[in-house]
């Protein structure tokens, strides 16, 4: 490897590349046998096209430009295109056309050029449809209706309509027909029961957001094709009984099934349309759905059989097939990470659009007669060579008062080059718009564009994003501009405490309420000082002035909950207005902003340059005609990755002669950068992310990275597991034995390819060493760590030689393990205690917090914080110096037990962890047991003399380790030890 400075580093991955490779497919649907979907044109003007694949795996275009795809609903848009199979002339296809928001009809094969359906409208916003159903029968598509009344961006109303398919209402507003009134501000598109005798439909009012409140409505259709006896079957949108029902679909025998946060999550419930009456059908602490931001989102969908395919997760989503009878969700292997709200069904086969860290969004099939998942269309084609492509790891980090803050790590990554061993990498904070969003783990070239330069990213979902249940979602209620900003800065603060960011070379960056955050950190006492730079992209930054007539009508009182009612707390509004404090801003910046924006529109950007006219601030301010909220064009996504690039290159003081520099207008001191720690390697004071909890069903391995089996005890271990409700897999080394060397196995690399099986196959949730022994330290050099960090988190379950596998897993994935019992050890089955402490931790952590022992005791009295670490202290002590090994132990909470190691040995292991400057900053040490060591009073001697003077707390007696019963301890984890308590309580759950 070749040392350059960070920041420096050559890429393939060029700003051109980055804006225009491949792009996110949206709002797929089947027509027949044919799956269609709209994807992005930055080349052709920022346009959308239509897609089509035939069934022998044909992609085409079907119209070509200027027919853009795409229309202004609620301004954020909506579902713009619908189509059916006809028996002869083939699909019938109506679309929305983004430059006079008609809605169209076109027949691809051979029916000529689009004819339009609707008028135009010269009143405000005029006429916008969307998230349409076709209705041949009939001769209509039903949909929504958005028509503006006024001038102002809230004269304007929205109802379900009946447009006719033969074009009389082209040019006559008269000829459509209104299917509802407009009592209610908002409105989804109607659903239809299978028998065509009812339509339901989603609806929602002023101050409400949709995942604040909704309703649920419901309406017979008469046959002259009206709606009838409206009622409310779900939800509300006030009151302590308030519930956002998200999605709502039918269900083969005419009842719905609806997602629904009354639980605190996203969860499917049946309603019948009848009665009211609802049934959770799956509950779980997971969203099976998000923020309806655009009318016509769908996270599951009904197959003909009456299963329901459905996206599911927490922080990101994952395809499963639930069966509504039994509420059994079987989930759908797979290398992909996150799935959009597009799923649609042709017959039994599921599609949708899923991406991964090392692939942007696919089109992919699953035939769930088989259970075979495989890519159909908008293949992944890399932009650039694989290893240019960054490792990101998903984390949790401690916010104020401890709370959690989930984020996703993105390190600088280049196959060729490393920063010098004395410097720090520059880092940028990105905080995601909404601010009701999230940011899912998946490629993102643009990230790549930095990391592959050797900048590193963090993306946060901080408080108030979705992913994480209602509760998280309303930490942001009245808080905006407070939470986002503390979590931001509690993530930037922490990555420069533990090495791993340059604390001086930090930056932050957003786009719309991304930008309202990067603005407000710029500006507020509690990010103060904290970062170099920002980049302000279309933002937010007069909140009185947004709430009273600077927005469209969506968002227009989205403030009430975000920030509170601005007749009743009127100073809120100035106070935390970045407009109002331009005077406290002293970073360089760089504004983004498109003239065309109604959402954030250029005024906001405007009044607040005006504020900071003359403070000698270097910034710069770069417009872009024809753009509105969310650049489009590949020329706008260019110049802003290029301009943002120059930006930290002048504010960090690293060279990037291939982008042109962007003028600041005032001269920008560069920031030193910090030197990195004398100790190399990977610390302890960071925080690891936790692997998802065990649910019954998931799939478990077992495997033999040290010594094999007697099966015995295996099978009894495995006995247990199953009891348990897992489907576990026993991986072929786990009962061999090497050629030559009896105490292995097998050999290093048939070892380490087990274990890269088990942790890397998409069906395996946790991963346990069946046993101990030793061999563990040999197979470390044979695994791929780059595909198991590409696998994603894992539990991870073993002690005494599995000691260097936590540590591994530690330093190569970032990813928190359970030392805990084994499956092949004799005390798994047998204890009582053992188990049933262990399959608490697996499946309800937040049981098992507090960890303590009747025996447990203060050696050294106090009281400490830090992020537990350790296992076997002989197997610690062995992986001194070696690849990949922990630098120390410092702002840890060191966990130490051992087996048949004497006094003296003991002495020795512990002499050289002292000598090495491995304790040096240890936070605290927890003793466990110390089986066949000789005497316990000598033992407690040689750890009194050994860790006594450290000036930390020591707790002795914890029963973890070698000894019967052995508690299960998380390790990664942040926690408090109170040695006089004689207690190690973690911050949060050992797993998500």
């Amino acid at each position: 490897m070749t040392t350059a400075p960070y920041g420096s580093w050559p890429s393939p991955l060029t700003a051109a590349l980055a804006a225009t490779h491949d792009g996110r497919p949206e709002y797929l649907d089947a027509v027949g046998d044919e799956v269609w979907w709209t994807a992005p044109r930055p080349r052709e003007g920022g346009r959308r096209a239509l897609v089509r694949l035939r069934p022998d795996g044909t992609e085409e275009s079907v119209l070509p430009p200027p027919w853009n795809v795409r229309n202004r609903v609620i301004e954020y848009g909506g579902r713009p295109w619908a189509g059916v199979p006809r028996a002869t002339g083939g699909p019938l296809i109506v679309f929305t056309h983004f430059a006079d928001q008609r809605l169209y009809a076109y027949e691809p094969d051979g029916g000529g050029e689009p004819r339009p359906l609707t008028p135009v409208s010269a009143v405000g916003g005029g006429l916008r449809w969307c998230d349409a159903v076709v209705l041949p029968e009939r001769g209509e598509v039903w949909c929504v209706l958005e028509e503006f009344t006024g001038q102002a961006p809230t004269d304007v109303r929205r109802v379900l309509a009946a447009v006719p398919l033969d074009g009389s209402a082209a040019a006559d507003r008269s000829a459509v027909r209104e299917l509802t009134d407009d009592r209610h501000r908002f409105v989804t598109g109607p659903r239809l029961s299978p028998d065509g005798r009812q339509a339901a439909w989603i609806a929602w009012d002023h101050p409400q957001m949709p995942w604040d409140g909704t309703e649920l409505r419901v309406a017979d259709v008469t046959g002259e094709g009206r709606l009838a006896g409206v009622t409310t079957v779900l939800g509300a949108q006030t009151g302590s009984e308030a519930e956002s029902v998200a999605q709502a679909e039918w269900l083969p025998d005419g009842t719905l099934v609806a997602a629904t946060d009354r639980s605190g999550w996203w969860n499917l419930h049946r309603v019948d349309p009848a009665t009211a009456v609802t049934t959770e059908l799956c509950p779980l602490p997971e969203e099976f759905a998000d923020a309806l931001w655009k009318v016509g989102l769908r996270w599951f969908a009904v197959l003909g059989s009456g299963l329901v395919a459905t996206l599911h997760g927490t922080g990101g989503t994952r395809l499963g097939v639930l069966d509504p009878a039994t509420g059994e969700l079987a989930d759908v292997p797979g290398p992909w990470s996150n799935w959009a709200a597009a799923l649609a069904v042709a017959g039994e086969r599921v599609f949708g659009l899923a991406a991964s860290p090392v692939t942007g969004y696919e089109v992919v099939e699953l035939d769930t007669a088989t259970g075979y998942a495989r890519v159909a269309g908008n293949a992944h084609r890399d932009a650039v060579g694989p290893d240019f492509l960054p490792r990101p790891v998903s984390r949790t980090f401690a916010g104020p008062g401890g709370r959690e803050v989930h984020a996703h790590v993105y390190p600088p990554h280049h196959p060729e080059l490393t920063g010098p061993e004395d410097e720090l990498p520059p880092y940028v904070i990105w905080a995601h718009g909404g601010p009701t969003g999230h940011v899912p783990l998946v490629l993102d070239l643009e990230i790549a564009y930095f990391t592959s330069r050797g900048i590193g990213v963090a993306e946060v979902n901080y408080g108030g994003s979705t992913g994480y249940g209602r509760a998280y979602r309303e930490r942001l209620r009245e808080q905006w501009g407070v939470v986002d900003v503390e979590d931001c800065a509690a993530v930037a603060r922490a990555l420069a405490d533990e090495g791993t960011a340059d604390p001086a070379r930090l930056a932050i960056r957003g786009g719309s309420a991304g930008g309202w955050t990067t603005a407000a950190s710029l500006t507020s006492p509690l990010a103060e000082g904290l970062y170099a730079c920002g980049t302000i992209v279309y933002p937010i930054l007069d909140l009185a002035g947004w709430a009273t007539d600077e927005t469209h009508d969506f968002e227009s009182r989205y403030l009430e909950s975000l920030v509170g009612p601005l007749a009743e707390v009127p100073e809120r509004y100035r106070d935390r207005s970045p407009v109002h404090h331009a005077d406290r801003i002293t970073a360089p910046f760089l504004l983004l902003q498109g003239l065309d924006d109604v959402i954030c529109p250029p005024v906001q950007s405007e009044r607040f340059l005006a504020a900071l006219a003359g403070r000698g601030v270097p910034h710069a301010y770069l417009t872009f005609d024809g753009e509105g909220h969310g650049f489009r064009r590949a020329d706008t996504l260019i110049r802003a990755l290029e301009a943002e690039l120059s930006l930290y290159a002048q504010t960090f003081g690293f060279a990037a002669p291939d982008v042109p520099a962007v003028d600041l207008g005032a001269p920008v001191p560069p920031a030193a950068a910090t030197a990195r720690p004398a100790a190399p390697g990977t610390g302890s004071a960071a925080a690891l992310v936790r692997p998802r909890r065990l649910r019954t069903g998931d799939r478990v391995a077992v495997v033999a990275p040290s010594g094999g089996f007697p099966r015995k005890e295996l099978d009894a271990g495995v006995e247990v597991l199953r009891g348990w409700g897992l489907d576990v897999v026993v991986h072929p080394t786990a009962y061999g034995e090497h050629d030559t060397l009896s105490y292995l196995a097998a050999d290093d690399a048939a070892r380490a390819r087990d274990f890269e099986r088990a942790w890397c196959d998409p069906e395996v949730a946790a991963v346990f060493s069946g046993r101990g022994g030793y061999g563990a330290h040999r197979m470390l050099d044979h695994v791929d760590w780059a595909a198991l960090r590409a696998a994603g988190p894992k539990v991870y379950v073993g002690f005494s030689d599995a000691t260097a596998l936590h540590e591994a897993i530690a330093t190569h994935l970032g990813v928190a393990t359970l030392h805990g019992p084994m499956p092949a050890w004799a005390p798994f089955a047998a204890d009582d205690t053992t188990r049933e402490h262990l399959r608490r931790t697996l499946f309800e952590p937040a049981a098992v917090q507090r960890l303590t022992s009747p025996g447990a005791r203060a050696l050294v009295p106090g009281r400490a914080r830090g992020v537990t670490l350790g296992g076997c202290v002989s197997l610690l002590a062995a992986g001194l110096g070696t690849p990949g090994a922990r630098a120390g132990a410092a702002g840890g909470i060191l966990l130490i037990e051992d087996v048949e190691e004497e006094d003296y040995r003991l002495d020795r292991i512990l002499t050289q962890l002292r000598r090495s400057g491995w304790l040096t900053g240890v936070a605290g040490v927890v003793c466990g047991t110390w089986e066949d060591s000789g005497p316990y009073e000598a033992v407690r001697a040689v750890l009194a003399d050994r860790l006594g003077d450290l000036g930390v707390p020591v707790l002795e007696g914890l029963d973890f380790g070698h000894g019967v019963p052995a508690l299960t301890v998380p390790l990664g984890l942040p926690a408090v030890l109170d040695a006089d308590a004689g207690t190690l309580t973690l911050d949060a759950p050992g797993l998500a």
